[in-house]
């Protein structure tokens, strides 16, 4: 069962930037200089994966007046 972008829990860097409008470069960008974002979960032993908290990342995105 393939679930649709605004069906999932969590995204991958590359889903959120398609379902924000946000690019890629620019969406891991911003993760880097904010590691402390309370919508980003990281993944794996080395906790390198990262991945977004769907609503979370919603909400902070309307705080925002650009990016």
């Amino acid at each position: 069962m393939e679930l649709l972008p605004h069906e999932k829990y969590l995204l991958s860097i590359d889903e959120a930037a398609e379902y924000s409008g946000i690019g890629q470069n620019r969406l891991r960008q911003i993760i880097d200089e904010n590691p402390d974002l309370d919508f980003i979960i990281r993944r794996g032993e080395k906790k390198k994966q990262k991945l977004i908290h769907r609503k979370k990342f919603e909400n902070w995105i309307m705080t925002l007046n650009f990016i």
